[in-house]
This record gives structure tokens, C-alpha cells and sequence, in this order.
């Protein structure tokens, strides 16, 4: 059996290199989509249209992994990815730029909770009583970590073949070459997956793709009535769902506010990476201050939550009434530093509330409650921003956010009576003895 220690090293790199591959083309990514023909109307669409994917996929995939195995499943989404890359390159209209979105929606949900449920049943196997808040956060930092690094990157890699032709209907151009270092990276996650990741076998029942597809829906009704009887679940999803919402608004637009700032997007590729990857750094930074900051409120985690979430929000605002582009980044920088702090204690939270057997399908179903409220806000938040203005749909989702702080706050009420109650029992039993 592996050690804690050996498990959080495969699974560290895995998810390094996972969100590097992903990070490459970001910077870029909308005003690459944009060279292309499309409005941020579009943008918006084509990206509604990604969440709607992982909407109708997202649970059946992480019931499709409880019941087949999680690394099996990865290997299936990585390809998907890999494959919905190459798309992107190809995709000279709406239409096909639509078909790369929906390719890349189905390996996202497929992705979606299946290495995080070997993870965390790994490091509970190996040791029942770990404790998994830090380990989580430091995901997260290298999550964050590894977002940073890919964006910097990607955006360098236009200014080294700047000589590439830049006209609309070129398959290379300086914008789309991030996108070519994303598949080379993608078919070394392929790889490294393969190799590394260790997983017992699913049962010999399960282990029939037939019989395992029949587990689908018995796993999706359990998660789902896991959901609707748990009323911290409920409100830990809401919390998620309006953080989706949140977040579609601000990787949308951002690059097109920059590029209105800077008076358009050539020859400015790396300040973009420098606006990009300073996000994934700060939001790293996050993930390492949520641990003392943890410890200092008395691992009370959702009560973490309910002052980062109002302080996100709050950034937001202030981003939406910037007109320069240094203080514009500087909260920019600023909302991804709270989301950072927030990732950690909210999957602890979550985490807590779900069995080993259900975690994929209620992972999934977590991620189900974000890409949710991000197809809401591409769309509405789209239609906002083209016809009124970026700074309105921004400031219309940092409002959302603050008012969504409440959700938090009734988790802390519920953790605190639990706690009271427990400490209650535990005097009754002494008393008694």
C-alpha cells in the first residue's frame, strides 16, 4: 500500500500538469475565439453551451466512475480533452467552434471528480484518520500553482512566432499556437496518468462496462437524495452554483475589458499572460494563507467562507468601476486571491458531508451546481455585457456574490450547533459513567 505522502505526490502531479495543459491557451483564449469571427454575444453562447454539456453530463460521468473506476474514467476524459484541443484549432465558425466547446464540455465532466475521489480515498485508506483540510489546500496551491506557470507561458508563446500570419482563416497564427503546446501537454497527462496512478480493481460485478453503465442511475438517484436530505449539502451547492455564475463573467470578459483598456490586444499578448497568471499566483497564495487562517478562527470553515465570499464580491464591485488598466488588475487579482482562500475550507465542508461509496457522483454533483450558474451567467451575463457594458454585468455579479454570503453563514449556525450538541452528549455520557 502507498503511503499518504507517495499518494499526494502522483496525484500533485497529475493535476499540475493537468491544469498547465489547461492554463497554456487561457490567456488568449477569448480574443483567439474572437479572431475567429465571433461577438462576445457569441463568446458567451459558445460557452453557455460548454456548461449546458457538463450540466446534462456531469453526474451520470461521476456515477459512470463510482461504478468503473476513477483512473479508467480520467483516461477516457484526458482523451476527450486532448481531442476538443484539436478542435479549437480546426474551428473556423459558430458552428464548429460550438462542436470544440461541447467535445471539451464531456472530457471536462468526465474529468470532474474522478482523480479528486481516488485522492481523497486513497488518503483515508492509507491513514482513517487524516486530517484532509491541508493536504486539499495544497492541491489547490498547485492547482493555482500550475495555472500561473501555464498562463505566463501561453501568453509568451505568440510574441515567439510573431511571424506567423495573423489573418482569420490561417490555421497558425500567433494566437493559436498556445493551443498547439496544450496538446502536446494533454498527451503527457495521457501518459503520466497511465503509468502512475494506482487503483484496485472495481469489483468483478462492476468491472462489466455493461453492468457497470446499469450502476449509472441507481448512483445519480442516491447522490441526488443525498442532496435534497442534507441541508448543509444544499446550501454548500448553492454557494457553488453562485460562484459559477460569478466566475463565467469574469474569465469571459476579461481579456476584452483589458484589450478596450489598452486599446486592443496585439503586440500585447504578455501583458495579458502577466494579468492571467498573477490571478493563478495570487489565488495560490490563497490556498496558503486558508490554512492558518483556519487554524486562527478555530477550524471554523464555513465562517472562512462568509468572509471571503463577501470580500470577493466586494472586489468585483470595485473591478467593475475601474477605467484604467493597474487598479483594474490589481482587484482583478484581488477577487482571485479570496477564491483561493475559499477553495480549501469549502471542500473540507463538503467533503464531510459525503460517504466514500457516493463521493464521485456527489463531487460530480457539486460540480453540476457550478457549471449551472456559469451557463446562467455566459448567457445572461453575455447578453449584459453586449449590450450595455462589461462593467454592468460585473457589477451585477459582485452584488450576487455578497448577497450569497448568507449561505455560508447558515452552515457556520449548523456546524455550531452540531458541535454544541455533540460536546452536550459527550457531558451526558461522562455524567452517566
Amino acid at each position: 500500500m502507498r503511503s499518504t505522502h507517495q499518494i499526494q505526490r502522483v496525484y500533485y502531479l497529475i493535476i499540475s500538469l493537468f491544469w498547465l495543459s489547461t492554463a497554456l491557451p487561457i490567456a488568449l483564449m477569448v480574443l483567439f475565439i474572437q479572431s475567429r469571427g465571433l461577438d462576445l454575444f457569441q463568446v458567451g453562447a459558445a460557452m453557455g453551451v460548454y456548461s449546458l454539456t457538463i450540466v446534462l453530463l456531469e453526474v451520470p460521468t461521476g456515477g459512470f466512475a463510482d461504478a468503473m473506476g476513477r483512473k479508467r474514467v480520467a483516461i477516457i476524459a484526458y482523451c476527450c480533452l486532448t481531442m476538443a484541443s484539436c478542435a479549437f484549432l480546426f474551428a473556423f465558425s459558430f458552428p464548429a467552434m460550438l462542436a470544440a466547446f461541447i467535445l471539451y464540455g464531456t472530457g471536462r465532466a468526465l474529468s470532474s471528480g474522478a482523480l479528486d475521489a481516488w485522492f481523497v480515498d486513497a488518503l483515508q485508506k492509507a491513514d482513517p484518520q487524516v486530517d484532509l483540510q491541508p493536504p486539499l489546500a495544497r492541491a489547490g496551491t498547485f492547482t493555482f500553482l500550475s495555472l500561473g506557470l501555464g498562463t505566463l507561458l501561453g501568453s509568451s508563446i505568440p510574441l515567439l512566432f510573431n511571424g506567423l500570419p495573423t489573418d482569420r482563416n490561417a490555421l497558425l497564427t500567433p494566437l493559436s499556437m498556445p493551443i498547439v503546446f496544450a496538446i502536446a501537454a494533454k498527451i503527457s497527462l495521457l501518459l503520466l496518468t497511465v503509468l502512475l496512478v494506482k487503483e484496485e480493481p472495481v469489483s468483478t460485478a462492476a468491472a462489466s462496462w455493461k453492468r457497470g453503465l446499469s450502476e449509472i442511475p441507481k448512483l445519480i438517484r442516491t447522490g441526488f437524495v443525498l442532496s435534497r436530505s442534507n441541508s448543509t449539502l444544499l446550501l454548500l451547492l448553492g454557494a457553488t452554483s453562485v460562484g459559477g455564475f460569478v466566475l463565467a463573467g469574469l474569465e469571459a470578459f476579461w481579456q476584452p475589458n483589458f484589450a478596450n483598456m489598452l486599446g486592443g490586444s496585439e503586440g500585447n499578448s504578455l501583458f495579458f499572460g502577466i494579468i492571467m497568471g498573477g490571478n493563478f499566483l495570487v489565488g495560490m497564495l490563497g490556498n496558503l494563507l486558508a490554512t492558518p487562517i483556519s487554524r486562527y478562527l478555530k477550524k471554523r470553515f464555513a465562517l472562512v467562507c462568509v468572509v471571503f465570499q463577501g470580500v470577493w464580491g466586494i472586489a468585483i464591485i470595485l473591478l467593475a468601476l475601474q477605467v484604467y488598466p493597474v487598479p483594474a488588475a490589481l482587484f482583478f487579482w484581488l477577487a482571485y486571491l479570496n477564491m483561493g482562500v475559499l477553495d480549501s475550507p469549502h471542500n473540507t465542508l463538503l467533503n464531510r458531508e459525503i460517504p466514500s461509496e457516493q463521493r464521485s457522483s456527489m463531487l460530480s454533483i457539486s460540480s453540476l451546481s457550478g457549471y449551472i450558474g456559469a451557463m446562467i451567467g455566459s448567457v445572461g451575463l453575455g447578453y449584459i455585457a453586449e449590450h450595455a457594458s462589461i462593467g454592468t454585468a460585473w457589477m451585477i455579479s459582485g452584488l450576487v456574490m455578497v448577497a450569497s454570503l448568507a449561505l455560508y453563514w447558515k452552515v457556520d449556525r449548523r456546524e455550531s450547533e452540531r458541535q454544541t450538541q455533540m460536546q452536550g452528549s459527550l457531558a451526558e455520557a461522562l455524567r452517566q459513567l
